[in-house]
């Protein structure tokens, strides 16, 4: 830091020819520290609204969930934060929807239904080829790294809490996309 203060105070750099004055540049200088200082914490809440991010991309909670039927078809609804990314596959092709930010009360749901189904204390699962599977992924931040934990539920199982987060999802889905997503 005194390297580079010295630097930008010195005389051949900020000379009269460069339009710039030492108060300028200190001042400059100020601008970057604090702007660089500024930033959050090592994680982002999961209540933090995201602009454009195609995915939902943060560094704080993930969900995936992937359902997939015994034709070969598959929807994916991921949350990050409150960025909700939707896209469907049937073989080869795929169609990804624009990423929607949802409303605090949508996103808190959601979250709340997550929650409930308490992902790190189930076992693993099997994936379901005659019924079809749902793949919940939950990506919550550890200490040093991410800690990931993934679930198959079978589609033919009336597991209540993976059909309320279904319902969940499949109405944001409607809302936003204008699909009726077989969650």
């Amino acid at each position: 830091m005194q390297r580079l203060w010295r630097l930008l105070g010195s005389r051949w750099l900020l000379d009269g020819s460069s339009g710039w004055s030492l108060a300028r540049a200190r001042a400059a200088l100020v601008l970057v520290c604090c702007a660089t200082a500024c930033g959050g914490g090592k994680y982002s809440s999961s209540t933090q609204r995201f602009g454009g991010s195609e995915r939902g991309e943060s560094n704080g909670r993930m969900l995936d969930y992937v359902t997939m039927s015994p034709e070969g078809d598959q929807w994916e609804v991921r949350l990050r934060g409150t960025v909700m990314w939707v896209a469907y596959s049937l073989e080869d092709k795929l169609e990804k929807f624009a990423p929607v930010n949802l409303t605090p009360a949508e996103s808190a749901k959601a979250w709340s239904l997550v929650e409930k189904l308490d992902l790190p204390s189930r076992r693993q699962g099997r994936l379901d080829e005659r019924n079809g599977s749902v793949l919940l992924r939950l990506r919550e931040p550890g200490e040093e790294e991410h800690d990931i934990y993934s679930v198959y539920f079978s589609r033919a199982a009336e597991n209540e809490k993976v059909i309320a987060l279904a319902t969940h999802l499949s109405s944001l889905v409607r809302k936003y996309h204008k699909e009726k997503p077989p969650l």
